[in-house]
């Protein structure tokens, strides 16, 4: 195992390599949940983590186990989420359909939402332990290539 550079190198390509090769590890291991199409994952994270942005940082949900009730969820519209995706209307209505059909979302005034018992479930208590272990990881890498967390390094 190598030590970190100096302070003030320039690590900026190091730290991109070793956020994207992590993030993409989390990705496809998390896939799985959805028989390993990436964007599947990617609809449904899009979905959820739109009815949740607001509560980011409330202390009532901040415990695995602490998830928040359906009726503080934030719907996000079809039309939003088709552009969040970039993706072709008729593509991100194909998965919407079968996120219904399967119970991962529903639709709700306002739009598409998780509701609170998909994440009750045992299978996305242990993806969200991994992302957890995946953060953890992430951390490490960025420590391991120089990077230090909540410090803005002077790079020209």
């Amino acid at each position: 195992m190598s030590s970190p550079p100096p302070p003030g190198t320039d690590n900026r390509r190091a730290v991109l390599r070793a956020v994207v090769f992590e993030v993409l590890k989390a990705q496809r291991s998390l896939a799985k949940l959805h028989n390993g199409d990436m964007f599947a994952l990617m609809v449904f994270t899009t979905i959820w983590s739109a009815n949740g942005e607001h509560l980011i940082g409330d202390p009532r949900y901040a415990g695995l186990r602490d998830i928040a009730p359906d009726s503080t969820i934030t719907p996000i519209t079809d039309d939003q989420l088709q552009r969040a995706l970039g993706a072709p209307r008729d593509m991100v209505d194909r998965y919407v359909k079968a996120f219904l059909e399967d119970g991962w979302i529903e639709r709700v005034p306002g739009g598409l939402a998780a509701p609170r018992a998909v994440f009750t479930s045992p299978e996305m208590m242990d993806a969200a332990n991994e992302v957890y272990d995946r953060i953890i990881g992430l951390v490490s890498a960025l420590r391991l290539v120089g990077f230090g967390l909540g410090e803005e390094p002077t790079l020209s």
